[in-house]
């Protein structure tokens, strides 16, 4: 069964696509445009309105990243956890509600929260304007080395 998720015909499409040897790059627009974007998987028969997976637009290796718009008003209408991976929310726009095990945090802009594979999550839009949130996923303990321990200067 194909899990990936596909933008739709229909959806406002990234832009000016560039690939090199070391990289990849698109151009995805301003964040109020996120509501635009439309990403479907046809085998699971889901479409999601207003989210961004970049995992296969950017052939990402190591991580999951997703950018998320929610109008107000909007609530992941279910609740979830994983098998392996961690997420990192950060709210880019508005403010929201994070709640992990029944526990309710309350994020603005700016704000950062991780949540480990077990923790029973969902968020929502808790403010009068239009959110826009990123999710990093990634296997919990599998960061070996960051920052200047993973640089080498050139």
């Amino acid at each position: 069964m194909n899990t990936n998720f596909e933008i739709t015909k229909e959806s406002l499409q990234p832009q000016n696509f560039q690939k090199g040897e070391n990289f990849e790059k698109a151009d995805f627009g301003p964040f109020e445009n996120f509501g635009k974007y439309i990403m479907e998987n046809k085998d699971l028969n889901i479409q999601n309105t207003g989210k961004l997976f970049l995992h296969d637009i950017l052939n990402l290796t190591g991580a999951e990243v997703s950018i998320n718009y929610a109008p107000v008003g909007y609530k992941v209408p279910f609740k979830h956890a994983h098998t392996q991976n961690e997420e990192i929310y950060l709210v880019l726009k508005g403010t929201a509600v994070l709640e992990v095990d029944n526990c309710r945090l309350e994020m603005k802009e700016g704000s950062a929260a991780r949540v480990a594979p077990d923790g029973i999550r969902t968020v929502e839009n808790a403010g009068s304007t239009d959110m826009i949130f990123m999710v990093i996923q990634v296997k919990e303990h599998s960061l070996t080395q960051f920052t200047l321990t993973d640089a080498k200067m050139v």
